[in-house]
């Protein structure tokens, strides 16, 4: 009987008609390593996570939106996120998705009851290790849930709230046809020195007792988080560009593009200047490994050209 309530559960999630972007096979991808347990128990996760994010549709005559963050592991993202909801109303409405804030903090019959339990616990003194192998053994299923409803999401032309480092290959073409489907798309854009991100991850690790990375994703998507930049200033409605100096210090939101226009919040134009600084740091490292990356007056360039 369980066996057959997870297939339809699985059936319904990947087999609808059509798709938005992320096609069943795509999504399906990420449940390869999971025997058939566990893919139970999955379908189980899945229905306690949408009923968290409550994917809605959208009325009719409203443009949905797509807001969404981008940078690296570390670079304060939720943080940064919820605190912008919090004081955007307009953006409350949207379907909260993150594959680790919203999936797997809700996955209670994977992350927590299978890896997680007294057991698990008490097999290993060093507890960060025991949340080490939960985060690895569950990460592909939470990406699953996760674009499961996004997916859902996109179909219903809902409003979306999407808690991502957006620094995947996928990025460029869903940007496109988000933009092509009308979507009007805000990025959130996260960014300090590699330092701060150490400290955040250390401080994530060891404090909050919450492992979300590892160290591979943590050089590899803030590198990507610079080269994807262009991709960002070439097909986002809006760009919120966020700076932090330390990591608990509140975030500055160092400039916004907003309808072709560079506004520069008062006060803040050395909160730019550090923006542009560690970013043409870092691009001269990636130029060094021969990936051509413009430089910021192109990226400025690119924007205001499109409007």
């Amino acid at each position: 009987m369980k066996k057959l309530f997870y297939v339809i559960v699985f059936t319904a999630a990947l087999q609808a008609e059509g798709h938005f972007f992320f096609s069943p096979q795509q999504i399906e991808k990420h449940l390869v390593s999971y025997n058939e347990q566990e893919k139970e128990e999955i379908a189980n996760d899945l229905a306690v996570v949408r009923s968290v994010c409550r994917v809605k549709e959208a009325p009719s005559k409203k443009q949905p939106f797509y807001l969404a963050t981008a940078g690296g592991p570390g670079a304060r993202k939720s943080t940064i996120l919820e605190r912008f909801i919090q004081r955007n109303p307009e953006f409350q409405s949207g379907v909260y998705l993150d594959p680790d804030h919203r999936g797997l903090k809700f996955m209670s019959h994977t992350y927590y009851n299978l890896s997680l339990n007294a057991l698990m616990a008490a097999s290993n003194p060093d507890y960060l290790e025991v949340r080490k192998a939960a985060y690895e053994k569950w990460r592909e299923a939470s990406n699953y849930i996760t674009l499961v409803l996004l997916e859902e999401a996109l179909q219903k032309k809902s409003d979306i709230i999407h808690g991502t480092t957006l620094t995947g290959d996928y990025v460029t073409e869903f940007l496109k046809k988000l933009k092509a489907a009308g979507s009007h798309i805000t990025l959130v854009l996260c960014y300090c020195e590699d330092q701060i991100r150490k400290e955040a991850i250390e401080y994530r690790n060891n404090e909050q007792r919450f492992y979300q990375s590892t160290p591979e994703e943590e050089m590899s998507k803030g590198k990507a988080f610079v080269e994807k930049l262009s991709v960002y200033f070439e097909y986002a409605d809006t760009l919120h560009l966020y700076w932090s100096d330390d990591l608990l210090a509140e975030e500055r939101n160092a400039v916004i593009f907003d309808k072709g226009k560079m506004i520069i919040n008062e006060g803040c134009g050395c909160v730019l200047a550090r923006f542009v600084t560690q970013y043409e740091e870092d691009r001269k490292a990636l130029l060094a490994e021969g990936k051509m990356v413009p430089d910021w007056e192109e990226l400025f360039l690119l924007y205001l050209g499109r409007f």
